[in-house]
């Protein structure tokens, strides 16, 4: 069994005839007997980021307007949360069963609004100087700047459609995982995003970074004009995120690399669509001046513990059924159908 999951037994395999001398073993409930875990890793993570920034914004009140609203507010929906969960039927269906399962998801966005009003405020002091510099110590040059000599209009409309990606690639994984019924790819892949956003929106407070778009502006000579969309998409992207400082780590490096990760493991066939479009979504980072190429490095690492993390969390403990075991066999994971 693993720390987060639906406790399923799996099929008994054929054992040897019994030593006369030896008790019988006892014998294992049925899959039926066994109920399904009510609370998931997903619930847990949203709950606990939720009650931390609300503590945050708390201990900060004297620097940020109308503090009172975010502990109010988080502990409202923390509340909802777990009234919905206690009162969910053990085998919730139709639209239950898909509130349950992807309202963390829905959550990301307004969560993500929010930072823009509390990281500047609890932390002032952008750390894009020391990013700079360490850009500049590994190669030499300033990144954008120097990628400047590459920059057409078309090359600029591709990374911004590709750039844009970073807010669809989730679905593209998570998507056919639960239509399929793969729910415990579902919920693995489903934790390790959560991480790599609430532990990246956590970093924003400690490392604030605007990117070279504003530090390096001075430096920039050449316009990143691209053909019909790239202006459009930028004055929406704008008007939507607001001003925040979160360029270190970079979390669309983090959640291109688990997104790539998990449909290697749970959708094969997505993988290759998916190399271009997570490697187009990385280089676009850079190319676009949203981040330098440090935050890139911090994001593949973020990456990295967040699929530790999640592997971690639902690892095997020995337990003489196998329902739960991360496994690279795609058969057991595709004929795993229940919730």
């Amino acid at each position: 069994m693993t720390i987060f999951g639906a406790t399923l037994v799996g099929p008994q395999r054929h054992r040897m005839p019994d030593v006369l001398t030896s008790p019988a073993p006892q014998e294992q409930p049925s899959s039926a007997s066994r109920p399904l875990s009510r609370v998931a890793a997903a619930d847990v993570l949203t709950g606990a980021y939720l009650a931390f920034i609300g503590l945050l914004a708390t201990v900060f009140a004297e620097r940020i307007p109308q503090w009172w609203w975010y502990p109010l507010t988080h502990a409202t929906v923390i509340l909802a949360c777990t009234i919905f969960l206690l009162k969910l039927p053990p085998t919730p269906t139709g639209w239950v069963r898909f509130v349950r399962w992807w309202y963390p998801a829905f959550l990301i966005p307004p969560i993500f609004t929010e930072l823009a009003r509390l990281v500047h405020p609890i932390n002032p002091v952008d750390i894009d100087p020391q990013l700079i510099a360490l850009d500049y110590a590994l190669f030499g040059v300033h990144p954008t700047v120097w990628l400047e000599r590459w920059i057409v209009p078309w090359l600029t409309e591709y990374m911004q459609l590709a750039y844009v990606m970073f807010y669809f690639l989730p679905f593209v994984l998570c998507a056919p995982l639960y239509r399929q019924g793969q729910m415990r790819a579902f919920r693995i892949s489903l934790c390790a995003l959560l991480l790599g956003y609430y532990v990246s929106y956590v970093l924003y407070f400690l490392t604030p970074a605007r990117g070279p778009r504003f530090y390096l502006a001075a430096d920039q000579t050449v316009p990143l004009t691209g053909l019909w969309l790239t202006a459009p998409l930028q004055a929406i992207l704008d008007a939507l995120e607001g001003v925040q400082h979160d360029a270190f780590p970079s979390g669309h490096t983090a959640i291109a690399i688990i997104v790539l990760v998990m449909a290697a493991r749970y959708q094969p066939r997505l993988f290759y669509p998916l190399v271009v479009a997570s490697m187009s979504l990385v280089v676009s980072t850079v190319y676009l001046r949203y981040h330098y190429v440090i935050d890139v490095i911090a994001g593949l690492l973020l990456a990295v513990l967040c699929l530790g993390v999640t592997f971690w969390l639902y690892r095997e403990h020995g337990e003489p059924y196998t329902a739960l075991w991360l496994s690279t066999h795609g058969s057991k994971w595709s004929s795993e159908r229940r919730a």
